[in-house]
């Protein structure tokens, strides 16, 4: 579970040629916030919308 959640953060950083493991975890918290942050709005605009 955990490596499927981190795939597209780990992806990101490899992209850019992170290496330091600071800076891939700072990296990893920016992406995954952004991924939870458009599923979230995406659930609340549904949601919404059912009404």
């Amino acid at each position: 579970m955990y490596r499927l959640l981190m795939r597209p953060s780990n992806a990101v950083c490899d992209i850019m040629g992170i290496r330091n493991e600071n800076e891939r975890g700072m990296v990893r918290m920016l992406v995954n916030m952004l991924l939870l942050t458009v599923f979230f709005v995406f659930l609340f605009v549904a949601g919404i919308g059912s009404f």
